[in-house]
Formats: C-alpha cells, sequence, structure tokens
C-alpha cells in the first residue's frame, strides 16, 4: 500500500540521517552528498503495479505516483545541502570519514527502533577546595639606622708658650705672682695648682696629687697675682701657674715653685691713748719680708671685739709704709664717751683677694 511505503521512506531518511550525525568522525567525505544521490536514483523501487506502458500528465499527478518522487526529491536535496555545509566546516583538506551504505540505510524494518543516546558521562566536578585562609603576614620591622659616629675632631695644637711664677713664703699664707701671658692664643684665664709634689702635670682637671686651692684663678690676663691660705706652717708646697683657652687647652705653663706654710705673725700689743690732736695709736712694726706687706689696716668695732678688716668692720687708716708704727686719729674718727675695740692687722692684697699676715693684740678704749 502507498501509505506504509511513504512512511518507510521517513523512517530510512531519519535513520540514515541519525546515522551520519553519530558517526565517530566528524569529517565526511567530500564525495557524500554526490554517492548518495547517485545511489538513491539507481535504487528506488518500481511504484507501478503493472508494466509501463505510457506517461501521461494524470499519470504524472496521480497521487500513488507523486509522493516516492517527491520525497525522493526532498531527500536529495537535504542530502546536498548537509553535505556542502559539512564540506565547508571542513576546509579545504578534510580526512574522509565513511559514510554508512546506503542499502543498509534503506533496508526497511518492521518496528524502527530507537536507540537512546546514552549520555555521555561528564566527569565527576571536583568540589572548589574552601581557600585556605592565608596568615596576615607580619611586617619585619625595620632597623632603626644607627648613626655613624663622628670622629672626635683631634684640636691643633697651640704651641704653649712659658710662663714664670714666684710664689712667696708669707706670715698666714702663700702670695703668687707670675708674668703676663704673652702668647698668641686666645687667652682665658689663669690658674695656679698646688701639690705636695713638685711633679704637677700641665693641665686641668688637676691630677697626679695636684689640687686648685679655689684663690688662684683670674680672668684677666694683667691680673697675675693671687694667694693660698690652705697651707699648714712648716710644710713646703709646690706651684704651678698655667694660663687657658676658651676651650680648656693650656697654652702657657710655668715651672714648678716651691713656698713654705707659716702662722700668722703676731704683733703683740696695740697702745691707745688720748692726744691733743685725738687718739694715737702705737704698735711694733712688721719686721716680714716686703713681698707679704701690702698696708696696715687699722680695723675697729663697737661690738665686734675680735675686730677685723677682711671680716667686714671698718678702719680708722691703711698705711702703706710697713715700718709705720704709730698713728693719731683725730678727734672726728672716735665719738667721745663710746668704748671701741681697736686692732692693727697687716694686709697682703692680691688680684684674687688678700689674706692676714700679722696683727697686734686687741685694745679696749673708751673716748674721753
Amino acid at each position: 500500500m502507498q501509505p506504509d511505503r511513504d512512511l518507510d521512506m521517513d523512517r530510512l531518511l531519519a535513520d540514515a540521517g541519525s546515522r551520519a550525525r553519530s558517526a565517530s568522525s566528524p569529517q565526511p567525505d567530500r564525495d557524500f552528498g554526490a554517492k548518495l544521490r547517485d545511489r538513491l536514483t539507481a535504487q528506488l523501487p518500481d511504484t507501478s503495479p503493472e508494466p509501463r506502458i505510457g506517461w501521461s500528465l494524470g499519470h504524472l499527478f496521480r497521487l500513488p505516483r507523486l509522493a516516492p518522487l517527491a520525497a525522493a526529491a526532498v531527500l536529495l536535496v537535504a542530502t546536498v545541502v548537509a553535505g556542502r555545509e559539512l564540506y565547508v566546516a571542513l576546509g579545504e583538506d578534510p580526512t574522509p570519514t565513511p559514510v554508512p551504505s546506503v542499502e543498509e540505510s534503506l533496508v526497511p524494518s518492521a518496528a524502527p527502533s530507537l536507540t537512546a543516546v546514552e549520555p555521555t558521562p561528564s566527569a565527576t566536578p571536583s568540589p572548589t577546595p574552601e581557600p585556605t585562609a592565608v596568615p596576615t603576614p607580619v611586617p619585619t620591622p625595620k632597623p632603626t639606622p644607627k648613626p655613624t659616629p663622628k670622629p672626635t675632631p683631634v684640636p691643633t695644637p697651640v704651641p704653649v708658650g712659658s710662663l714664670s711664677l714666684w710664689p712667696a713664703t708669707c706670715n698666714g699664707g702663700v702670695a703668687l705672682s707670675w708674668s703676663m701671658y704673652e702668647g698668641t692664643g686666645a687667652f682665658s684665664h689663669y690658674t695656679t695648682l698646688r701639690s705636695t709634689s713638685p711633679d704637677i702635670p700641665a693641665g686641668y682637671p688637676p691630677s697626679g696629687g695636684a689640687v686648685d686651692p679655689g684663690t688662684t684663678s683670674t680672668a684677666y690676663a694683667e691680673k697675675t697675682s693671687a694667694y693660698d691660705i690652705g697651707v699648714d706652717a712648716g710644710v713646703t708646697y709646690y706651684y704651678r701657674t698655667m694660663a687657658f683657652n676658651a676651650e680648656g687647652g693650656v697654652i702657657a705653663v710655668s715651672p714648678v715653685a716651691s713656698a713654705m706654710g707659716k702662722p700668722v705673725k703676731a704683733l703683740g700689743a696695740l697702745v691707745v691713748e688720748a692726744v691733743a690732736e685725738g687718739t694715737q695709736l702705737s704698735w711694733t712694726p712688721y719686721p716680714g719680708p716686703a713681698e707679704c706687706f701690702t698696708y696696715y689696716k687699722l680695723a675697729y668695732s663697737e661690738v665686734n671685739p675680735e675686730p677685723s678688716y677682711l671680716g667686714g668692720d671698718p678702719y680708722l687708716a691703711a698705711l702703706g709704709d710697713p715700718f709705720t708704727s704709730q698713728y693719731v686719729a683725730g678727734p672726728e674718727a672716735l665719738v667721745p664717751g663710746h668704748t671701741y675695740y681697736i686692732r692693727v692687722q697687716v694686709i697682703r692684697a692680691t688680684h684674687t683677694g688678700g689674706f692676714l699676715v700679722a696683727e697686734t693684740d686687741v685694745a679696749t678704749y673708751t673716748v674721753p
């Protein structure tokens, strides 16, 4: 029957297309379309139940004759198009792919079997690993650059000048005198060091057993005298005077010289009496060396029984002649009816101060 043949043709076409699509190689033969067309044309079955005597327009358009022709034409067109598309997709040099035989494709089957296409198993996806927490890097502290120590500048040596020193052994202390600094270095001050040893290193602070008496420094180049009363009677002391610049460098130095400590000289009694001119004072002159004498000071006080010029008490006169042994104070110096404590003292003055060399006993006198 004609409808069954049409159904068989459709199945064959579907089966052929399915086989072509599921072919193991995706590259068909270049002549696939032409070969398929020739085979289909040669194998078309004869649909006429009786021998062909002749064809007419009525025979052509009879339904039983038209259906197989139409199906064959559709199959040819589809085959050519499919071949063309595969040819274009493969390029100029595709590898020929074996095509299933047309006879096998056109053999009718009692019931078309629909072969289930098993899906290609896909690889089981690996579980996405959870990101491992990366520890936050602790920044390494940059080492603090150590400053390059600057070399201590070596002071330019200054030519050391020479000084002369004359220590004087006096009662009550040592009088120090030296020559003035006349070098080219910038002058700052003088200092004289004392020691019980003749070895006194030139420099400051004192070393080698030397000490600074504390009364020997002057800040003027022209002031070249000082004193030291920190001595014991009968002990020989050694001295060295140095000139320094502002940086403490020695710019001049004296040789070491010595002197001996002696106690304050007692001049004996002081005689005070009223005279026509006023009040007269008499005493024994100082018998010591001239370098230990600067002047007499006639100190007095109404309240201090031990009057002292160096202690701040007033004085009646200052006498610069060491041989003087008498002095008369006018009536205006002492108030009549008042009682006074009076003493004559020998003072050795220097640029750093004075010290007591000799003194008389204290006389108590009431003015008439």
